[in-house]
């Protein structure tokens, strides 16, 4: 009890004297699934808080769960126009995320679903034709307790061989109250034809991988 009390007063405090605008940028819930790229086998949920930033980018912090105890487990960048070429092995696309069903907002559990199928359609269709740049610096499948080891470069998927379990996709839909293969279909009736840019998802494509190796350097002085 002690603890909890101690917990209430310092979010009071803190409500009462300091300022949270970009935390209060954020207008949107994200929810999908990302792979490593050193290691395609391996899935996790992710759930994306996002904030516009530009015409050209969004930016979003990623945590495991919508639950108030959720692991901050990395970030990811939208972007909305083309990329330099050196850049686009860190990039992947979001067509088949959104086609697939894969990607869906999250709306809150009192939402009905037809209201969260109308609301989605202006997002998913911009989404469609966007690519993601996605560092996870927790590797909460593996160390559950804490955020050990190097940061991750993260993929998504480019057809319905790659993705995550069935039973991973079934858990998400069960606490979004959404059902991901109906989404497909759904889509299907309004998202536009669209074929990704030259190049992209060379990683998925290739079945190679990027890693960040910890290596000493000489610090500037």
């Amino acid at each position: 009890m002690e603890e909890e009390a101690m917990q209430t007063t310092y979010g009071v405090a803190g409500e009462a004297i300091m300022s949270f605008k970009p935390i209060n940028h954020i207008h949107q819930h994200l929810c999908a699934f990302h792979c490593y790229s050193q290691d395609h086998t391996r899935y996790v949920r992710a759930d994306h808080f996002c904030s516009h930033m530009s015409d050209d980018l969004d930016q979003c912090v990623i945590y495991d769960s919508n639950k108030k105890d959720a692991r901050l487990i990395g970030v990811e960048y939208i972007m909305f126009k083309s990329l330099p070429q050196e850049e686009k092995k860190f990039w992947h696309s979001h067509k088949h995320d959104v086609e697939s069903g894969l990607l869906q907002l999250f709306p809150k559990s009192f939402v009905p679903g037809a209201a969260t199928d109308f609301a989605e359609k202006p997002t998913m269709t911009q989404l469609q034709k966007t690519y993601g740049k996605t560092i996870h610096t927790w590797m909460y499948d593996k160390h559950p307790d804490l955020p050990l080891g190097p940061p991750t470069l993260m993929l998504a998927f480019t057809g319905d061989a790659q993705g995550p379990p069935t039973d991973m996709v079934k858990k998400r839909d069960q606490d979004s109250n959404q059902d991901t293969a109906a989404k497909k279909k759904a889509r299907k009736e309004y998202l536009p034809p669209y074929e990704t840019m030259k190049d992209s998802d060379e990683l998925q494509k290739s079945g190679r991988g990027v890693v960040f190796e910890v290596k000493d350097v000489e610090a500037k002085k």
